[in-house]
């Protein structure tokens, strides 16, 4: 099992995994083409991934100070990549 596949596996883990990176998600989503982006220098802790090519686009907060993830937030990157049929 690769690398992607075993963060997938935690990602979609029941119940939601309560110790999900947020620089593991970068890592995910950059597998399926997403591309990182903040709108600026007064975006907080606002990120969205965007696919260029497919216009799909999610909105996180960004953790801090920490890396790791809150469940509703790995909660909505897993129904959003299941509704793009990458999971």
């Amino acid at each position: 099992m690769g690398k992607i596949d075993k963060l997938l596996k935690k990602l979609c883990a029941t119940p939601t995994p309560a110790n999900f990176r947020y620089s593991e998600l970068r890592v995910v989503m950059a597998h399926f083409g997403y591309v990182e982006s903040t709108k600026g220098a007064t975006s907080g802790s606002r990120v969205k991934f965007y696919h260029p090519e497919t216009k799909a686009a999610i909105m996180l907060h960004k953790p801090h100070p920490g890396d790791e993830m809150v469940k509703p937030s790995v909660d909505s990157v897993v129904s959003f990549l299941k509704e793009h049929g990458h999971i």
